[in-house]
């Protein structure tokens, strides 16, 4: 485990390296997970420490969508944001950049849960 943090029964990845958006994608699908899903007001607390970190969020069909395919609901965007013309983000407080852009990502993924007989 790595690297992985515990957090209200989720584990969440920050990588030490910096990749494009689609790159971060691609490592947390290696590592079974997702780009984080910021979906409460505690989870967005966690990362308040960590600005300029992609998340599981874009723009890249016209509309605001997680990388699950789920819509935006709840958003914590800084002041003017969104910026329409670019298309992927980063926390702390939400900032939309170019998908080319290279920063640090975060993963995350429920626990596997190992079962040994006794």
């Amino acid at each position: 485990m790595d690297g992985w943090r515990c957090y209200q029964s989720t584990l969440y990845y920050i990588s030490s390296e910096e990749k494009n958006w689609s790159e971060s994608k691609q490592d947390c699908s290696k590592r079974g997970a997702n780009l984080t899903i910021i979906n409460s007001n505690e989870e967005q607390d966690f990362f308040k420490t960590h600005d300029n970190v992609w998340i599981g969020l874009n723009n890249m069909e016209g509309t605001w969508k997680w990388v699950d395919g789920s819509p935006l609901t709840l958003s914590f965007w800084a002041s003017g944001e969104p910026d329409g013309a670019k298309e992927c983000v980063v926390t702390s407080e939400w900032k939309t950049l170019p998908c080319s852009s290279t920063f640090k990502w975060t993963c995350e993924r429920k626990p596997s849960i190992e079962i040994k007989n006794l």
